[in-house]
């Protein structure tokens, strides 16, 4: 079962049948030369020693400009200390972009237009739900109503709907993993995949997936990992650099690290980001 949003939603036609930031439909700007993006996500910074301006300068020093918004970094809640206001002054000091972020549907329900805009105002494109459950393969389609709810009023506003991948979608039921029924059973859905959940054991390569979907990638998740946890990129099972390589080949041109930084990794992330940027240029 999903929630229609509320009444007074932005996504909720009004009288005159429009909703939304923007109406009519957003020209791309086809003069614009596309380059690669290599982004950090924030979700992996959320340990760093300081808060979110001294991590936004960490992965400054590492020669990244560009952060992916993450909602749990500001809870909906008066009396917390971080404030989409306080996020917003962090990101401008520092003089990072945005790119995708990190949503939930329930955010999507409670505070739409706060992170429309900010997606917006920084940059981002791209509105990628981080996770959902299914029990069963019904329990999966079953929310995809309510993602195609989503897309459309992000469409009206200049925004995609992504999907990203953790190993729960990488169930087979049925015929097909569950990532692929989603994506089969929504054009307009696009993956972002996660390098690291890509075991051997679980039958997937993700290049041959990076292939099935060329043209709706908005993303690829960098890390790596064995059967023992994490590694550094290039070093796992995960086939991390053949599956940049197949995305850079099909036209993504945005990579997010997902790697742990604190001060005491800066040296392995720093070689992580130093590998995947001698990749993707």
């Amino acid at each position: 079962m999903t929630v229609d949003p509320p009444a007074g939603h932005p996504c909720v036609s009004q009288e005159d049948g429009v909703g939304g930031r923007f109406s009519g439909n957003i020209e791309p700007n086809k003069g614009a030369v596309m380059t690669n993006t290599l982004g950090f996500q924030m979700f992996s910074l959320r340990e760093f020693e300081g808060g979110w301006s001294a991590a936004f300068e960490a992965t400054k020093e590492l020669g990244i400009d560009t952060i992916e918004a993450w909602c749990g970094a500001v809870p909906d809640d008066p009396d917390t200390s971080t404030s989409m206001d306080s996020i917003r002054e962090a990101l401008s000091s520092v003089g990072m972009k945005l790119t995708c972020g990190h949503l939930t549907v329930a955010e999507f329900d409670s505070r739409y237009e706060q992170w429309r805009d900010l997606l917006l105002d920084f940059g981002s494109r791209d509105w990628v739900i981080p996770f959902a459950k299914g029990d069963s393969l019904e329990e999966w389609l079953d929310l995809l109503p309510k993602f195609r709810e989503m897309a459309a009023c992000l469409e009206r506003d200049g925004l995609s709907l992504g999907y990203h991948n953790h190993h729960m979608e990488l169930v087979k039921m049925g015929d097909r993993y569950v990532m692929e029924h989603l994506l089969d059973n929504m054009p307009e859905l696009k993956g972002q995949f996660h390098i690291g959940q890509f075991l051997p054991e679980r039958g997937i390569v993700l290049s041959d997936w990076i292939r099935k979907y060329e043209g709706r990638v908005c993303s690829v998740h960098v890390n790596d990992a064995n059967s023992s946890g994490a590694t550094r990129v290039g070093e796992g099972d995960c086939r991390a650099e053949e599956a940049i390589k197949t995305a850079l080949d099909t036209g993504v041109d945005t990579f997010i690290m997902e790697v742990r930084l604190v001060r005491d990794t800066l040296e392995g992330v720093k070689r992580d980001v130093d590998f995947t940027r001698g990749l993707i240029g």
